[in-house]
């Protein structure tokens, strides 16, 4: 029994030892793999840049790890090391996370440096084309052999300023993104044609050339900007609607800009970051092309557009003076008849000295403007031709309390004269009794007020003289000689601040008022 018993205690330590032995070979640490997971985090702590900033204390976890193999504990050091790898692995996603975040920042600034020079462009589109000098070429389309040597010269003269102001920074990276030199040399070919192109992508060379001899394509490039510029300038009908041209043409040489830079890194990058970035590059400097034209081809625009509504209202001007003459003309040669028939040679002598008067204020006018006192006495020898005709049926009374300045005031021609036309043609004249014309000016905050008032017919409708205003027809045809063609001079000439209103009533009469601003007085 004993016997049996030893042989069973002997069987079952034999068979404990052969299952618990794996596992304790299993827990021990071989010193190749702690040394290979030792060299490994070094690896990573060079790799990760651990030196600048060790926000996870890794550094000291390594090296207690080195000091733990230096004492052969092989446990301890591994141990370390496996604390240290999960630092590792926090301090990679840390990283990730700012990577992302600075690379957000980075586009953000790329934003906001094109954003900056759009702006930079759109000012410099802005003030050249209001050098009076390029304006008056420009509307033509056509520039002078001298305006194309000024533009070529200035558009290098721009180009090495915005290197010298840090706008472009040639050979730098800044410039992978947008190149202001060619914005500024494919616009000038375009808008000054060939060789205005070819001389302003020279004067670039040469300035890059001493800058960085070595970049041959940067330097070829503005060569090849002015090129394009000269060659989209053979298809430029007009410069008002360049900015179409300036894209395509600052679109293809962006896509050049493109390759050229993008296009030696292509075994680094993917193929549709490739892409995107020599397209987004091309769509960048298209736009600066198409802006900066487009500010030119707008304000020429609006010019041509402000000049046709001048020549319309001139025309109108000359289509209103050509009604007065002849229609006044006639009525006062028979006035005149008349007088002479009473032989009245003093009156009727005194007549013709108005009459010349009033033709000469009308025929021999070379500007659209007078004073207010000229006006008035425009109007003088009018009344007094007009109440020669109309005798005890017409009487005038002028209320006028002005200052200097106020008379001296500038005023579009032939804007008092057809009211008191009118007040006296379609208000007194047409009652049996006649009337009276009242003239008034007064000053009041700042304003001329003139008021024109008759005690005439009226007109029945209230309303009718604000739907002549508007271009409306209205119910009574041929009241008035050009009262909407006065509006809209008055309106133009001082720039919305002057105001005229009328005020009827059958029975009663019709008053016109102006309102003249004093301080803007002949500021066209």
């Amino acid at each position: 029994m004993h016997r049996h018993s030893l042989f069973f205690t002997t069987f079952l330590g034999f068979a404990l030892l052969t299952i618990c032995v794996p596992f304790l070979q299993a827990g021990q640490v071989s010193k190749e793999e702690v040394l290979a997971k030792y060299e490994k985090a070094i690896s990573l702590t060079e790799e990760y840049h651990v030196y600048q900033e060790d926000v996870f204390h890794i550094l000291p976890k390594v090296k207690l790890a080195s000091q733990a193999l230096l004492k052969n504990d092989l446990e301890q050091a591994d141990r370390v090391l496996t604390e240290a790898f999960s630092d590792f692995e926090a301090l990679k996603a840390t990283k990730d996370r700012g990577l992302k975040t600075n690379f957000k920042l980075e586009w953000l600034e790329i934003y906001l440096d094109v954003i900056q020079h759009y702006a930079i462009l759109a000012l410099l589109a802005y003030f050249f084309v209001q050098w009076g000098f390029f304006k008056a070429m420009l509307k033509k389309d056509r520039l002078s052999i001298f305006g194309k040597v000024l533009l070529s010269a200035l558009t290098i003269f721009f180009s090495v300023l915005s290197a010298i102001f840090d706008l472009s920074r040639y050979g730098e990276s800044a410039w992978i993104f947008f190149d202001v030199q060619l914005v500024l040399i494919v616009a000038s070919g375009l808008l000054g044609g060939f060789g205005v192109g070819i001389s302003s992508g020279m004067g670039a060379l040469i300035f890059r050339w001493l800058l960085k001899p070595a970049l041959s394509p940067y330097l070829l490039i503005v060569l090849v900007a002015g090129l394009l510029g000269g060659l989209f300038h053979k298809k430029l009908t007009s410069i008002q609607s360049s900015a179409k041209l300036g894209f395509f043409s600052g679109f293809l040489v962006g896509l050049l800009h493109g390759a050229i830079v993008y296009l030696p890194l292509r075994a680094y990058l993917e193929v549709q970051y490739l892409v995107f970035s020599i397209s987004f590059l091309a769509i960048l400097e298209g736009c600066g092309v198409a802006l900066l034209t487009g500010v030119i081809g707008g304000i020429l625009r609006e010019e041509a557009r402000r000049d046709i509504q001048n020549e319309l209202l001139k025309t109108k001007l000359l289509f209103l003076q050509a009604q007065l003459r002849p229609h006044f003309f006639f009525n006062a040669l028979n006035t005149i008849s008349a007088i002479c028939g009473r032989e009245n040679a003093l009156q009727a002598q005194q007549l013709l000295f108005r009459l010349s008067d009033f033709l000469r204020h009308t025929l021999k006018r070379e500007d659209e403007t007078v004073t207010f006192r000229e006006e008035m006495a425009f109007i003088d020898s009018y009344l007094e031709i007009e109440k020669a005709r109309f005798q005890e049926r017409l009487k005038i009374c002028k209320e006028i309390h002005l200052d200097d300045k106020a008379w001296d005031v500038k005023i579009p021609l032939l804007v008092l004269q057809p009211l008191v036309e009118n007040a006296i043609g379609h208000g007194i004249r047409k009652k049996e009794e006649g009337g009276t014309l009242w003239i008034k000016a007064s000053e009041r905050q700042g304003m001329l007020h003139i008021e024109i008032a008759d005690d005439g017919v009226g007109v029945s409708d209230p309303s009718f003289f604000d739907r002549m205003l508007k271009g409306e027809k209205t119910a009574v045809e041929g009241l008035g000689i050009g009262v909407r063609n006065i509006y809209q001079r008055l309106m133009r000439f001082f720039a919305g601040a002057a105001k005229l209103s009328f005020k009827t009533e059958a029975g009663v009469g019709t008053s016109a008022i102006i309102d003249i601003p004093l301080n803007k007085g002949g500021q066209k």
